[in-house]
């Protein structure tokens, strides 16, 4: 850099400029942050899951979760359900995901793995954030964590693949009974250190950031749409100019505009394609509910389809749904059609909408004076949680840069940019890998895809490489994958390694076992008793309004903006 940041000019709206507008005006209020949203382009909101730590940083800029989830039509999210990833079949309709066997699905949560000595403490315990980041000797990783414990369980036999999730996920009995993660007394039944997510709305999510934090703490909104770049002779970006001829200067730009990346494809900076990510078209469309009380699910579903995957995520007022398939495998119009026909007998708000991307990456994500952001840095697969997690931790770590070099009285140096890109890559690299061992650990060979994903995690030894993952000492729950849902994934695409280190301790296997048969029966006594999901949203949150009253009020709103 070559001055300090005493301004900052966000090009792009939608949830990544407005977050990362509200972030900074909140974290450096000496700093002048502007944003420029073009009217001309829409947001591209699809996959509208989120990750655990989108609570914590919402708090961090002031507003309370009941009321911005209630604004945006958010309901809370206890994980991830897929179905169909390691068995071959026909599914070719909502009701072969929605109702399944027990040996179709695996249930991901977000009960991390914890120290070995909570083996041996109570019954209860409420999860601490230093139980979920260290060991027993206070060390970073997954040495003397149980899942260890319930791993040598597996190897001995005493346990099957698919009861991972019951023994050691708080939240599974309430995800396969459709149950909320609270009572009607208001008590907290998963894990209390970001035991639960949210599904929200990508349309309204911006709303509340701008009008409740961003404009309040100071930003200036502009509506215009860039048409001109101005840089020094060193390549810097020196100021940007609008169609109406407004010119805005800064320090700093960040480029939140998505695919068009309109400021980042003006520098020298070489794009890395990913080809072994074959998934990069997409099908996606709102869609109302049939039986709310049975399809309003606390939970994102993930279902296997021949050329990719699809996926749905309950919102309060709707369902939103995506087919993310090869291209190389299945045309654009008959995707379409299979899209179709998955939602026979189901009503679309909007036409189902096409769209396809590069997977890839830039180098750096930090280039002189420029942060790309989100999708404008590196774009995978369309699931929001990804999304918006790298597009945080983006914006995150240049505040924390950008505080740091205040602290100093100096200009940000080489080294911060250059560490500020080793994250961001490491992160990227991190989700890809994730992603893709969810493909390549198949055992499903009933079409071209799954043989071909099949064969590459075969060809580079992608098992063997999920359980080093696991085994990563820094790879905690501060990581964008934390270590057990490494784990987890190996076992329930029946891919466990014989020869991965287990430490344990012989004396308290017994014990352990006893603590995943009581969690599970906890667990299992909270999924019966809990109140209906639906039931508990529509009381508590959206005030005894149902899901279709909702859903008509923001028709009307949008309709009328338009």
């Amino acid at each position: 850099m070559k001055s300090k940041v005493k301004s900052i000019v966000v090009v792009g709206g939608g949830v990544g400029g407005w977050f990362s507008a509200a972030w900074m005006a909140v974290k450096h209020p000496n700093i002048k942050v502007t944003l420029i949203e073009s009217d001309k382009v829409g947001i591209i909101g699809v996959g509208e899951s989120t990750l655990p730590q989108l609570g914590t940083m919402m708090k961090e800029i002031g507003l309370e979760e009941r009321d911005w989830m209630s604004h945006t039509n958010s309901i809370y999210k206890l994980g991830n359900k897929f179905v169909g990833w390691n068995i071959e079949g026909k599914r070719d309709h909502a009701t072969n995901h929605f109702w399944c066997s027990r040996w179709d699905e695996q249930y991901y949560g977000f009960s991390y793995a914890l120290p070995e000595k909570k083996i041996t403490s109570g019954l209860y315990h409420p999860l601490e954030k230093e139980d979920l980041f260290r060991n027993s000797k206070g060390q970073p990783g997954v040495d003397d964590k149980w899942n260890d414990y319930w791993l040598q369980l597996l190897r001995d036999g005493r346990k099957n693949q698919w009861e991972m999730a019951q023994d050691m996920q708080e939240g599974t009995y309430l995800m396969d009974y459709n149950k909320a993660p609270y009572d009607w007394d208001d008590n907290l039944l998963v894990g209390t250190w970001q035991g639960v997510t949210y599904h929200v709305d990508a349309n309204r999510f911006p709303e509340i950031i701008r009008e409740k934090v961003a404009i309040p703490h100071g930003v200036n909104h502009i509506h215009g749409h860039i048409n001109d770049i101005k840089k020094d002779d060193d390549g810097y970006i020196r100021s940007v100019v609008t169609e109406e001829g407004e010119e805005f200067e800064a320090d700093l730009f960040l480029d939140c505009t998505g695919f068009a990346r309109v400021l980042t494809k003006t520098m020298d900076v070489e794009w890395i394609p990913m080809p072994e990510i074959t998934t990069t078209s997409l099908v996606v469309a709102p869609i109302k509910y049939k039986d709310v009380k049975k399809e309003f699910r606390p939970y994102t579903m993930s279902n296997a389809m021949d050329e990719g995957w699809l996926f749905v995520i309950p919102l309060y007022n709707r369902m939103g749904s995506g087919y993310v398939y090869d291209s190389s495998e299945i045309s654009k119009e008959d995707a379409m059609k299979k899209y179709k026909k998955y939602w026979e007998g189901y009503e679309f708000i909007q036409e189902p909408q096409h769209m396809s991307w590069d997977a890839g990456k830039y180098k750096t994500q930090w280039n002189k004076n420029l942060v790309s952001i989100g999708m404008c840095g590196s774009m995978i697969e369309p699931m929001e949680a990804n999304i918006l997690g790298i597009a945080q931790a983006g914006f995150q770590l240049c505040s924390n840069l950008i505080a740091r070099a205040e602290e100093k009285d100096e200009v940000i140096g080489r080294g911060s940019l250059h560490a500020y890109n080793r994250n961001i890559d490491w992160l990227v690299e991190t989700i890809k890998r994730f992603i893709l061992f969810h493909y390549t650990l198949t055992d499903r060979e009933d079409t071209p895809f799954w043989k071909k994903m099949k064969q590459m995690g075969i060809d580079e030894k992608h098992k063997e490489a999920c359980w080093r993952e696991y085994r990563i000492p820094a790879n905690n729950a501060e990581s964008g994958v934390p270590d057990f849902m490494w784990a987890m994934m190996a076992v329930a695409m029946n891919k466990f390694d014989d020869d991965i280190k287990l430490n344990t301790k012989p004396h308290l296997m017994e014990q352990a076992n006893e603590k995943f048969s009581w969690l599970r029966t906890s667990s299992k006594r909270n999924g019966v008793n809990a109140p209906n999901a639906y039931e508990w949203h529509k009381k508590v949150l959206f005030g005894g309004k149902s899901h279709d009253e909702v859903l008509q009020e923001n028709l009307k709103k949008y309709s009328k903006a338009k």
